[in-house]
């Protein structure tokens, strides 16, 4: 399957090479933004634990019992202690004066300052211990305050992001304070922390900044050099699509790596094979088309959707074929009941072939279904055969053997019955005998002259005259017969008369043959003009033939006759020509002895004013 993008998509995400560079932009992005803000989190945690843990040693330093820290105090600390404890009674007892010495030093040993850092020594009505000033402490404070009791730990702290600080709580236990319970509260701005995370914020935007460049570069860089192979296949695949198998060569000075090394040479050698098979494919696609081209019959061929997908030339000019595309609109068209499902599926259960008449053509169609490698149907190819020239053929045949029959039948039934006549009267005179005799003779002599020409017929037929070429003058011959057929038109007082039109060169032919076909047309041209006719004979040149031309004012040949004069046994007139001893075969026999010595013979002719017959003939030279 190939891969494909939508025209819709931006040239962004069909780079292999820019998504290489934002993916690892993103990545390198995303871990250093995690670092920083990881960071940044962490040190604002060790800022709030640093402002925690201070508070807890001050408090230990101040002199005041925490349980939690008690055990983990230094010497130092804890001798602090005790020599608050070893004061005389009296002073510890007066909780005015324990109070007021521990708010005397509350400022200096909690860094009281009020800018940053604000403290209060409150009782559990928020009043000031030593002022009696009531305070409105924010809800986070009191929370804490809180917190200790259902904890039942000594102290609590917590961050207050409404009032943007930190607050710690502790209660001063009653074994120093006795009475109600006391607190110090303390409260941290974070202001100065903001400040220092910004600081350390706009230093990690520094740093994120230059490692992006520099990891950009780099990205760039071997993006390109991991894409630059791909861009020189895929340009190679193009070339190779547009039919261009040449070899890629690396690009000098330019380094790859192993697996591009090899996938280079992979592809090049399926070039090479592509080249390999293209050509073959080539070759025999242009034998196979040279071979339908010529093809005398048509080929059609339609895909599984019915489809025209193929049509020679032959198949084209049979069928007529224009705009057609379709199996459907083709035989259609045709007023053909085809198939083509069946033709495909139930090749074994249909006819495959069809003899129909088309546009005076006579044409046999057969169907066949082709198959693909896997050997399922993909298609129907439609040989279409010419079968007019065979169907003519065989209606001249039958036409023959009826004509030859009827011709034959005539002269057989006269002579029998003139036979039998004479055999079952004896007592007829002399003369009536004699009658009969030269009947007989006649037809004998009409049948002879029939079988000569059939027999001639058969030998051009097979090819089997030999014949006799040479040089010899056509004037002189053309005179000759003109000179022995002048008795035979005075007798009905025609006039023959020969002309020689210009200086006409020796022709190269069989004498007698033409001879035979100079004296054919005119014996025709004397029998059918009427009495008192007159019949010119024309000799002459033109370019390299000799011509000899025969005019006469007969009765003429109709027009739709015309192209019909050389077939054999056709006649204008059947009943005329059989009265004057015609065969049907003597123009068929002057056109193939014409042909066969390289000339030609043409006849121009209309009803009741004459014909024309023209005779070229190829002079000595040419």
């Amino acid at each position: 399957m190939v891969a494909h993008f939508d025209r819709g998509e931006t040239m962004f995400f069909k780079s292999l090479q820019l998504r290489l560079i934002v993916i690892f932009f993103a990545l390198i992005s995303v871990i250093i933004g995690g670092v920083s803000v990881m960071s940044i989190i962490k040190t604002e945690e060790i800022y709030y634990k640093g402002f925690v843990e201070e508070m807890v040693n001050t408090i230990a330093g101040f002199g005041l019992n925490i349980q939690n820290i008690k055990n983990e105090s230094s010497q130092r600390e804890t001798s602090e202690i005790e020599e608050i404890r070893e004061e005389p009674e009296s002073k510890i007892e007066d909780k005015s004066d324990l109070l007021n010495k521990i708010y005397t030093n509350f400022n200096i040993y909690f860094s009281i300052n009020t800018r940053s850092r604000i403290g209060y020594i409150i009782d559990s009505t928020l009043q000031d211990v030593v002022s009696g000033k009531k305070y409105e402490l924010p809800s986070k404070a009191i929370e804490c305050m809180n917190m200790i009791h259902s904890r039942n730990q000594p102290y609590y702290s917590c961050m207050d992001l409404s009032s943007d600080c930190y607050w710690f709580v502790y209660q001063i236990e009653k074994d120093v304070v006795e009475g109600e319970n006391h607190y110090i509260v303390v409260s941290q701005n974070r202001e100065y922390i903001k400040r220092e995370v910004a600081s350390i914020r706009m230093i990690y935007v520094g740093v994120l900044l230059v490692t992006a460049v520099i990891t950009l570069i780099i990205i760039v860089v071997i993006a390109r050099n991991i894409t630059r192979p791909i861009e020189i296949l895929t340009n190679k695949a193009e070339m190779i699509a547009e039919g261009n198998t040449s070899h890629i060569a690396v690009p000098e000075g330019k380094a790859v790596g192993y697996e591009i090394s090899k996938l280079i040479d992979t592809f090049n050698l399926m070039a090479t094979q592509i080249e390999n098979n293209l050509n073959e494919i080539s070759s025999e696609k242009n034998k196979l088309e040279t071979i339908l081209m010529h093809l005398t019959d048509g080929v059609l061929a339609f895909n599984l959707n019915g489809r025209l997908i193929h049509a020679n030339l032959a198949a084209k000019k049979m069928l007529d074929i224009q705009e057609e595309r379709s199996f459907e609109e083709i035989f259609k068209k045709m007023k053909i009941d085809v198939n083509m499902e069946k033709i495909i599926y139930l090749e074994d259960w249909t006819s495959s072939e069809e003899m129909i008449s088309y546009q005076e053509k006579f044409l046999n169609l057969f169907f066949a279904p082709f198959r693909n490698e896997k050997d399922k149907p993909n298609g129907v190819v439609v040989v279409v055969q010419d079968m007019t020239k065979q169907a003519k053929l065989e209606d001249m045949r039958k036409e023959f053997v009826a004509n030859v029959s009827h011709e034959l039948k005539t002269p057989i039934t006269s002579i029998k019955t003139y036979s039998e006549t004479l055999l079952d009267q004896e007592e007829l005179d002399e003369e009536s005998k004699i009658k009969f005799l030269n009947v007989i003779l006649t037809e004998a002599n009409r049948m002879t002259r029939l079988v000569s020409d059939l027999l001639q017929l058969t030998k051009f037929d097979y090819k089997k005259v030999a014949w006799n070429r040479i040089q010899f003058d056509i004037t002189e011959l053309t005179k000759q017969v003109c000179d022995k057929h002048k008795i035979q038109a005075e007798k009905k007082g025609q006039l023959v008369e020969c002309y020689v039109t210009s200086n006409v060169p020796d022709v190269f032919g069989d004498r007698d043959g033409i001879e035979q076909v100079i004296t054919n047309i005119l014996t025709n041209s004397i029998k059918y003009t009427p009495e008192n006719g007159s019949i010119k004979v024309y000799v002459g040149a033109v370019h390299d033939d000799a011509y000899i031309k025969i005019i006469d004012n007969g009765i003429g040949i109709p027009k739709e006759d015309l192209p019909r004069v050389f077939e054999r046994f056709y006649r204008v007139d059947k009943a005329r020509s059989r009265e004057m001893g015609g065969t049907g075969l003597g123009l068929p026999i002057a056109k193939e002895i014409i042909e066969e010595n390289g000339g030609s013979i043409s006849i121009e002719s209309e009803v009741g004013k004459g014909t024309e017959v023209i005779i070229k003939i190829p002079t000595y030279k040419s």
